[in-house]
């Protein structure tokens, strides 16, 4: 652990609500190993197997409920990776207790769903994010950068795509439509989220299609085109039914940058890739943490007051174009 240079008041202290799999793996291990954060309690309705899955966190409470974690005096923010259905529900819970929240993407199902977290978060002065972590890794962030200062002129083309084969996992939450699952919601919200990031606007009109092998089944599958106006475009797709793979090819009129691996690059060093004037270069990255880079910039924010890198009007617009996505597709959504 490296946060035992701050005092207990001065360090974030967290808690978890569920054992979800994202937070047992990556998000957890991340806030413990954090600077400026300290992992308090776990709420979880197995607690026995809790105790187990966090045995790298020998002093966490482990609580049998929800509840427990939110009105724990000696907790400050709340880390939520719930299924989408219950974000809305219990990010909500939280911020009328006062606890700052980092909720898992999709941030809610709905923009009527998003708008009532954001006013909640606003009402009781608490901070809101939506967890996309991928934008605190240093290849995304030197990639915007790189943008922003006109190195492969005006953008006009971005291609992100991102799949795994979960097929024959069909107790997946992904893949129930009562969770609010779906490749869109899950996945295809990461190429949505770059094209978002590097235009600096919602698109102004999404073309797409999506699979569902049935009526009432989640989208197995999508493919969208949005138009950003003046000749810039985002094409993304997700699947749960492809190979895993994902990478980023952002075009512009001077030149492109190349992500291989933007969005889950693992324990790996990786590399960004700039064409311009016929030449190739390499931009190298050592291994980091992008989720302990994610849950330290969101304590630094809480102690700090600084808004968090990804605002709320960028989620709300984020949300309102996976609506349309899904309407564009003549997909029924959410299925509820």
């Amino acid at each position: 652990m490296q946060n035992d240079v701050l005092s207990y008041t001065e360090l974030v202290r967290w808690g978890v609500i569920s054992a979800a799999n994202i937070g047992v793996r990556a998000v957890s291990p991340a806030i413990h190993a954090s600077s400026n954060g300290r992992l308090v309690a776990v709420g979880s309705r197995d607690p026995q197997r809790a105790a187990e899955l966090y045995a790298f966190a020998p002093h966490v409470r482990i609580y049998g409920d929800y509840v427990s974690v939110i009105n724990d005096p000696d907790i400050d923010a709340v880390y939520i990776p719930l299924p989408n259905s219950l974000h809305a529900e219990w990010t909500i819970r939280a911020l009328e207790a006062g606890k700052h929240v980092l909720c898992e993407k999709p941030l809610a199902t709905t923009v009527e769903e998003g708008k009532k977290m954001l006013e909640a978060a606003r009402a009781n002065k608490v901070l809101l994010m939506e967890a996309f972590m991928y934008r605190f890794h240093p290849q995304v962030v030197w990639a915007l950068e790189q943008i922003k200062a006109g190195v492969i002129g005006s953008v006009k083309l971005v291609r992100a795509s991102f799949s795994f084969d979960i097929r024959g996992r069909s107790t997946n939450v992904r893949l129930r439509p009562e969770l609010a699952g779906g490749s869109l919601m899950d996945i295809g919200c990461y190429p949505l989220n770059l094209c978002r990031a590097i235009y600096g606007h919602p698109p102004r009109t999404v073309a797409a299609r999506v699979y569902a092998p049935r009526p009432g089944a989640v989208d197995m599958a999508m493919n969208a085109v949005l138009d950003f106006g003046e000749g810039r475009f985002g094409l993304i797709d997700s699947s749960f039914e492809l190979a895993r793979r994902q990478m980023a090819e952002i075009v512009g009129d001077e030149g492109s940058i190349t992500i291989p691996v933007p969005f889950t690059p693992g324990d790996h060093a990786v590399a960004v890739f700039v064409t311009k004037g016929g030449n190739m270069n390499e931009q190298s990255f050592t291994r980091v943490d992008q989720y302990r880079l994610e849950v330290e910039h969101f304590a630094n924010c809480i102690r700090t007051g600084q808004e968090p890198e990804m605002s709320l009007n960028e989620t709300l617009e984020n949300l309102a174009t996976i609506e349309a996505i899904y309407q564009a597709a003549g997909h029924d959504w959410p299925i509820l």
